[in-house]
């Protein structure tokens, strides 16, 4: 199957965690990934030579960081939406199978397209083919229900406007519902970049970051529930089992905040 027309940057991600499920699969584990491995090494094989144990792990991390948000969510609201925004390949319906939730999938005509052809559709998953700034995809969404927007490594390829554009509109149409994202500071954006450029994808140029938080929240006018750094479990799970320099790395980034998921209540 030839996917060379599309984005590198759905394929990024799922190498990632294809390289986390069979290296540390005690932290991280996606069955659905692994069965794409031989689609992800034909269409993107220079992504693993090219990146660092730091770089694929830290991708690993968003997931599971934001996989164990999405559970709690649905502990408290067992009969709830999530929705993904820009979803790409994204594979947490897989993964997250067990939860009582409608899942919504959302991105590009043309994405959905693909995601359908390697990954099917869920009886309890709705694949919606839309601009996610368009907000027409809206009207398929149960209003009555509490929702939970996800947004994972898609906010840094839009303008910071764009990503508080799109936060209100969200709160305007969703009177109950929060919001996760992964973000960086402006000095991990700069690492991203460098990252993408270095995997071959030139053209995929991040520009959203965010510095602090509850500054963020305010001028976004929601409330900030939680901000979380990546590697707080991975550096206990995995202890020395990872590489010392990745190690380093982690503590580092998790120290100074490059890093950090980032949970809002959009019902204030």
């Amino acid at each position: 199957m030839d996917l060379s027309a599309v984005s590198k940057t759905l394929f990024i991600p799922l190498s990632a965690r294809i390289f986390a499920s069979k290296n540390f699969p005690e932290y991280f584990y996606d069955e659905k990934a692994l069965s794409l491995e031989n689609i992800v090494q034909t269409n993107c094989e220079s992504v693993l030579e090219k990146s660092s144990e730091y770089a694929l792990m830290a991708s690993a991390a968003r997931y599971y960081n934001i996989d164990g948000i999405v559970r709690k969510f649905c502990a408290r609201y067992p009969k709830c939406n999530v929705v993904y925004l820009g979803a790409g390949l994204e594979t947490a319906c897989f993964r997250l199978k067990t939860l009582n939730a409608a899942f919504y999938e959302i991105d590009l005509p043309e994405v959905i397209e693909l995601r359908r052809l390697l990954l099917g559709e869920r009886p309890n998953e709705a694949l919606i083919g839309c601009d996610m700034f368009d907000m027409a995809w809206a009207r398929s969404i149960d209003k009555g229900l509490l929702t939970l927007f996800v947004a994972c490594g898609v906010f840094q390829y839009f303008t910071r406007e764009q990503v508080l554009n799109l936060i209100r509109e969200l709160k305007s149409a969703f009177r109950n519902a929060e919001l996760v994202f992964d973000a960086t500071n402006e000095a991990g954006l700069k690492y991203a970049n460098k990252y993408v450029k270095n995997v071959g994808n030139d053209e995929a140029v991040m520009r959203f970051c965010v510095e602090d938080s509850s500054k963020f929240a305010l001028k976004a006018g929601v409330n900030l529930i939680e901000e979380r750094v990546f590697f707080a479990d991975a550096r206990k799970i995995l202890a020395k089992r990872l590489k010392f320099t990745t190690r380093l790395i982690m503590k580092f980034v998790d120290f100074t905040k490059r890093a950090k998921i980032l949970h809002f209540d959009l019902k204030c």
